[in-house]
């Protein structure tokens, strides 16, 4: 079973970490072609006040998000969501059809780097190359779920040999993106950087 992992300190925020791992399923009942399994969690303070956060996300062998679990404990309580999705792209949300993210292929957990791998893995987009993918983005720590238009445009490698990308949404703007060999952030331009 590969592992990959990765240890982030947060830039925009005077307080936080957040760590993340990929693992791969072997082929089971469940998961007869097997799938990714990515593990993160968090450790924030910023203006919503101190929090956490534990997160999975099961995406299938294309990368295609397939479930997510996502809990964040705050000073007004634990608060979780579950959402999945099915091979037609029909989402729910802690059980219940939610028809805003139909169609969407990934998901994308706010308060981490770790779910950038989702469609850098699974575009796998050449130098010059660029997407526009449709996510369900989770806010970190409200837990609110929106619909959210991304676009990833891959770079030339950097000096190191790390594949680079730019990043963008009608919402938060643009960012520069580098990138390790198993798609795993090393630095996100003023909100992460890989510290292990």
């Amino acid at each position: 079973m590969a592992l990959h992992s990765a240890l982030w300190r947060r830039l925009d925020v005077a307080d936080g970490l957040a760590h993340g791992a990929v693992s791969d399923f072997t082929p089971d009942a469940e998961h007869p072609d097997g799938a990714h399994l990515l593990d993160g969690s968090a450790v924030m303070r910023d203006d919503a006040g101190p929090w956490s956060l534990r997160f999975s996300v099961v995406a299938d062998r294309a990368w295609l998000t397939r479930t997510v679990f996502v809990e964040v404990l705050a000073d007004d309580g634990l608060e979780r969501v579950t959402l999945s999705v099915d091979q037609l792209g029909e989402w729910t949300l802690d059980g219940r059809p939610w028809p805003e993210l139909r169609g969407c292929t990934d998901v994308d957990v706010s308060a981490s780097p770790l779910t950038n791998a989702l469609p850098v893995r699974r575009l796998g987009l050449p130098v010059g190359g660029e997407a526009a993918i449709d996510v369900a983005w989770l806010d970190v720590p409200s837990l609110a779920v929106h619909r959210v238009r991304q676009v990833y445009r891959r770079g030339p490698d950097d000096a190191r040999g790390l594949a680079t990308y730019t990043y963008a949404d009608p919402t938060y703007g643009e960012y520069g993106i580098t990138v390790d060999a198993a798609g795993l952030v090393v630095a996100y331009q003023g909100l992460f950087t890989r510290v292990a």
